[in-house]
């Protein structure tokens, strides 16, 4: 039985996100995109999304888990496999994302898996042919999979967006608050079309890309934005407006703000996709010094008045 963990070079103990980071750093160095179609490297881009479909669930890495500690039996295969119920766990599917904004027939599919898993060994009892074989056994679709890019504020609150498949037809898909980077959505039967009468389509995989945000910085469910004032309004504290997710709000600066402080603004952070509950945003200030200061003899002057009145001392820990 092949070791999909050695596959993608990570150990058993491996948590999700250790798997995870391994199979996007793999896949992005096979894409067909960056390999411009080697073959060799093709198979491996290939090798490694049938070993992420497997390892990145739970319920098809712990059958995974079982079948490898099992022991063999006479016909070559692990101590209680049965091929029904193969089928049963391993035909989700699953792929890669393709390249950007793109769409390409997955080739994840159950016989791909078996043979990942098996090589080119097949059970010789009860007449079941797989290996290769299978597609005939389990007509389905091969899986799309694709990349949608989101502005930051849709990713924070969750949105909806029409995709076109690689089969020209749209589908219009939600995307929960609170998704990040790399984050994969599956859309049941919005795949390829079974290769024959009675199967079922495959299913449509979504990779998240979030897209930069000029101003925003994301922390878990909390965002932090720098929000530049002037020296008066720290000193004498002021009203500005700050952008949020949900759009521009009025935040009040108390008088002696220093520079590097946060001020907290409760429920302006991204929404949990899982219970609705919402994160903080801190805004982070940064005093701005007026540009040529020390050119203006009038503005130097008030400056030096205010040195003489109110000298102060920066508490520095150098």
């Amino acid at each position: 039985m092949k070791d999909l963990y050695k596959i993608l070079d990570v150990p058993e103990s491996a948590d999700a996100a250790t798997i995870k980071k391994a199979y996007r750093k793999l896949a992005k160095e096979f894409h067909p995109d960056v390999t411009g179609g080697d073959k060799k490297k093709t198979e491996r881009f290939k090798e490694i999304n049938e070993a992420y479909d497997v390892l990145g669930s739970k319920d098809k890495r712990a059958e995974y888990n079982r079948l490898r500690s099992a022991p063999v039996r006479p016909d070559g295969m692990p101590e209680g496999f049965d091929a029904e119920a193969f089928a049963r766990t391993f035909g989700g599917g699953g792929g890669a994302g393709a390249g950007r904004g793109g769409f390409s027939g997955g080739n994840v599919d159950i016989g791909d898996i078996f043979g990942t898993l098996f090589g080119d060994a097949a059970p010789r009892s009860g007449g079941a042919t797989w290996g290769r074989g299978a597609r005939q056994r389990v007509s389905r679709g091969n899986d799309i999979v694709g990349t949608v890019e989101l502005p930051f504020e849709d990713a924070a609150l969750g949105t909806r967006r029409t995709v076109r498949t690689g089969e020209g037809t749209t589908v219009e898909v939600g995307i929960p608050a609170g998704v990040e980077t790399g984050a994969r959505l599956r859309v049941g039967g919005k795949g390829a079309p079974a290769p024959s009468r009675g199967g079922t389509a495959g299913d449509l995989y979504l990779e998240i890309q979030v897209l930069p945000h000029p101003h925003f910085h994301r922390e878990g469910l909390d965002v932090e934005v720098a929000v530049p004032i002037t020296i008066t309004e720290a000193a004498l504290g002021a009203k500005v407006q700050v952008p949020t997710v949900d759009g521009p709000v009025t935040v009040s600066v108390p008088p002696g703000t220093s520079s590097g402080a946060k001020l907290r603004l409760r429920g302006r952070g991204i929404k949990s996709g899982n219970d609705g509950a919402r994160g903080d945003q801190f805004c982070r200030i940064e005093i701005v010094v007026p540009k040529g200061a020390p050119d203006k003899p009038e503005l130097r002057r008030l400056f030096e008045e205010l040195a003489r009145l109110a000298p102060g001392e920066a508490v520095r820990d150098f």
